[in-house]
């Protein structure tokens, strides 16, 4: 036989009810990888950057695409972070415009995203795009 109360019950602590306390939850730790990819994502939401094509030995492989990532290296110590992007720039924008640019949308997504604060950027602006430059001709 079963009994009906009208007493409520309470959920333990962490559980169905309100969550633990913060000291309790445990602990959160964002990976180097992580703020590499929002940050290569970041570069690709720049006008007239993009992520710079692959090279070896100085010879260009191929070509980037519009919407491929730029590439990036991060450190992430703690809370705060140092990252690398190596992108292209789009002519004829000015290549200090857009590093600027690059760098506070990295930095202001970065944070957003995963609460890590970057307190250092190197871009390094290793092509220029030229529209049209790599289209074949019609003969």
């Amino acid at each position: 036989m079963t009994a009906v109360t009208d007493t409520p019950t309470q959920a333990a602590p962490g559980r169905y009810g309100a969550p633990a306390a913060p000291a309790d939850r445990g602990t959160l730790t964002v990976s180097d990888r992580v703020v590499e990819r929002v940050a290569g994502y970041a570069v690709t939401l720049v006008d007239s950057a993009a992520a710079a094509p692959r090279r070896i030995l100085g010879v260009t492989l191929g070509e980037a695409e519009d919407d491929d990532e730029a590439r990036v290296r991060a450190q992430v110590a703690g809370d705060t972070a140092t990252v690398q992007a190596t992108i292209a720039v789009g002519w004829p924008a000015s290549i200090r415009q857009i590093a600027e640019q690059a760098r506070q949308r990295i930095r202001d997504d970065v944070q957003r995203i995963t609460d890590v604060r970057v307190d250092h950027i190197d871009i390094n602006v290793v092509s220029l795009t030229v529209p049209g430059a790599h289209r074949p001709r019609v003969r």
